[in-house]
């Protein structure tokens, strides 16, 4: 996805999500160590590079909502297990990201 079409992506947000987004970003790099997910690991995951994990986290490029939902369930399914860890996700989002999943 090229720049400009990321930056139309988030031009759609409400501005709730653009305060998550902003949030969870700045909260990423410690959540992502905490759990022990380098960006290498979380980018094959959701389907971006490790670079543009890095560049998310550094603010070279915005975070779009598809990504923020990846990062955040990918988060939620894989270490649902560790509820303490998990606090700091929970405090940075606003939506229960469960009510998120598709049914079935």
């Amino acid at each position: 996805m090229n720049s400009s079409k990321r930056n139309k992506d988030n031009t759609k947000l409400t501005k709730e999500q653009r305060q998550m987004i902003e949030v969870f970003v700045k909260a990423l790099p410690r959540l992502r160590k905490q759990l022990g997910v380098s960006q290498t690991v979380l980018g094959e995951k959701i389907g971006i590079s490790r670079q543009m994990v890095s560049f998310i986290e550094r603010g070279v490029c915005p975070m779009t909502w598809s990504i923020f939902l990846s990062i955040a369930l990918f988060f939620k399914v894989n270490y649902n297990r560790d509820k303490e860890q998990l606090n700091d996700l929970d405090k940075f989002l606003l939506v229960d990201i469960d009510e998120l999943k598709p049914n079935g």
